[in-house]
């Protein structure tokens, strides 16, 4: 009977095998076996999930609003509402992206920090089930990513 989990390559890894030590699991039942993500290279162009930190709703509300006021006022200039529509979207694009950034400056908030690796440890329990519940609490308690027993 296995206990496995995913935890994060961080000092929680390693109390939480110090942790195990000391509940009497011998050295020879855990094993820690560390993943390496790929790196994708190069970034996505557009990410809905904000997981970079840009957000790009302000950016969509600054350039709706500018192409929408272009437009309007686009009857009373020259080149006409649908080439003052178009500039205005390409305006408030280029406004909303400097107003994000300046925001984000401003308030100090940092990009969302992605973890590059994770490792799956791996306790065996031989077939005791207070052994294997105890392993699964202890590993919970020291904020694995996830735990299973198999």
């Amino acid at each position: 009977m296995y206990v496995i989990s995913v935890f994060e390559h961080s000092l929680k890894l390693e109390l939480a095998v110090a942790t195990l030590e000391e509940a009497r699991v011998a050295a020879s039942d855990i094993l820690a076996i560390p993943l390496r993500k790929p790196d994708s290279g190069l970034p996505l162009p557009v990410d809905p999930y904000n997981t970079d930190g840009f957000n790009l709703f302000p950016v969509a509300c600054t350039a709706t609003i500018t192409m929408l006021l272009g437009t309007i006022y686009g009857f009373l200039l020259y080149w006409g509402p649908i080439l003052w529509g178009g500039i205005g979207l390409v305006a408030g694009i280029a406004l909303g992206i400097v107003v994000e950034r300046f925001v984000k400056k401003a308030r100090g908030i940092r990009k969302h920090r992605i973890h590059r690796m994770d490792v799956v440890l791996l306790v065996n329990c031989n077939g005791d089930e207070a052994k294997q519940e105890r392993v699964a609490r202890i590993l919970a308690d020291h904020h694995a990513i996830g735990v299973t027993k198999l």
